[in-house]
């Protein structure tokens, strides 16, 4: 760690949940600015990481984070508050819509974190997620070089309500049950809205399979799959060390699974969960299209199979895609179109009701579009509603997970009619 540069002033930057602090008020104390954007997955894999460091350190460090948003939606107070009590956020941030402190710290990726020294001079810049290790050992030596300030500063607390639903993430409507993820549970419903189990203790549920009597969850944060069964009392690890898995498929034989992390997509055989097909570039991120092992993808998310053809969003090149016959092709990539989608079903062939067509939520437009492979036409068929981020469809229903509304959207396609669905615990 060498101290060449100063560190910039935040006392003029839009803090979101403590009062300016200026650069005197953060002499003597380290400092770890976390530039992110809500939407970055790897930017939430840092969350954690940060967690760790701050009950480790304590008082001698100040973990502020710096949102530089990507896409517009992001960029608003609001909607960033509003990340903060989804993800648990307790440290102090910053809103740097205007990218000021993003450009005057010659920052290039998503996520960047700066340690500043107790002097107030930039010690060390780390890129991406798994720094942990040198972190620590970099703020270790800040403390046995400097004589730290035992000031402390305290966030403002934002509170958040008790709910029977919470930030609901994903929803799969099976021909018996409807299940829903939300915090750290998966619900198990009826179509009347009755609760009738709860798998719980889960760490970031997120989308879900349900095949032969068996539920299989996708644990993003805990980076496995977890299969339930025994009528949804038996918890078991399916497959584990998985780059956040996110969206789930399957053919019957394979189980298909978007890891948003490592910005793939990959198949497994679901009786000896042998490795099948891998879709994507491992870490690179980008919007090309071409033979499976040469295209990128960008935090692949939601993921359904239309027979033969596996379709995808990836939401960080705001994006619809297709796998099939070995190559990746892209339908929407104008940003204009999409913004930052987290999740599609498609219409089964004859079920009389959208067959063939790709619906589509559009996350950070509010929006559930829907698209028409053969005239290559997108349509909105829903708006005005509140960061979706979950979808599934059962005939002529379409059930949405309205995340920062706290509820499920019922659409009735055929009648183009929403209800929201009462839940009774």
């Amino acid at each position: 760690m060498r101290q060449t540069v100063h560190s910039l002033s935040l006392e003029n930057a839009s803090w979101l949940n403590h009062a300016p602090l200026s650069k005197k008020d953060l002499l003597g104390k380290i400092v770890l600015l976390d530039f992110f954007t809500y939407c970055c997955m790897n930017c939430l894999n840092v969350l954690a990481e940060l967690k760790t460091l701050e009950k480790e350190f304590g008082s001698d460090l100040i973990v502020i984070g710096v949102h530089s948003g990507k896409h517009p939606h992001e960029k608003e107070d609001s909607t960033i508050l509003e990340a903060m009590r989804r993800h648990k956020i307790g440290h102090c941030v910053i809103n740097d819509a205007d990218l000021r402190l993003w450009e005057g710290y010659g920052i290039k990726a998503w996520p960047t974190l700066v340690l500043i020294d107790p002097q107030g001079y930039v010690a060390a810049q780390y890129k991406g997620e798994g720094h942990t290790k040198e972190l620590r050992r970099d703020i270790r030596s800040l403390i046995a070089k400097h004589e730290l300030s035992n000031k402390t500063f305290e966030p403002e607390c934002i509170r958040d309500e008790k709910r029977l639903l919470k930030y609901p993430q994903k929803v799969l409507a099976s021909d018996e049950y409807l299940f829903i993820a939300h915090q750290d549970e998966v619900l198990v419903c009826s179509y009347g809205g009755d609760i009738l189990y709860k798998v719980s203790d889960l760490t970031d549920p997120q989308d879900m399979l349900y095949f032969g009597e068996r539920l299989y969850i996708a644990s993003c944060e805990g980076k496995c799959i977890v299969e339930v069964s025994e009528s949804f009392k038996q918890k078991d690890v399916w497959l584990d060390g998985l780059r956040n898995p996110y969206a789930l498929a399957s053919d019957g034989k394979s189980l298909f699974v978007s890891l948003a992390g490592a910005h793939q997509i990959k198949a497994y055989d679901l009786q000896t969960k042998e490795e099948l097909v891998v879709i994507g570039q491992e870490n690179s991120e980008s919007l090309n299209d071409g033979r499976y092992q040469e295209a990128v993808l960008a935090q692949p998310s939601g993921i359904a199979l239309l027979e033969d053809e596996l379709w995808f969003v990836d939401s960080e090149s705001s994006s619809l895609r297709c796998a099939a016959h070995g190559e990746v092709r892209s339908h929407i990539f104008d940003c204009d179109e999409l913004q930052h989608p987290l999740d599609l079903c498609v219409g089964i062939y004859g079920d009389g009701c959208g067959g063939g067509r790709i619906f589509i939520v559009d996350s950070y437009n509010n929006a559930i579009k829907v698209y028409d492979p053969e005239s290559k036409r997108v349509m909105t068929i829903i708006e005005e509603l509140s960061e979706p981020s979950g979808i599934s469809k059962k005939g002529c229903q379409l059930f949405i997970a309205n995340t920062n509304a706290h509820e499920i959207v019922v659409f009735d396609i055929s009648k183009m009619q929403k209800t929201i669905l009462e839940l009774r615990d």
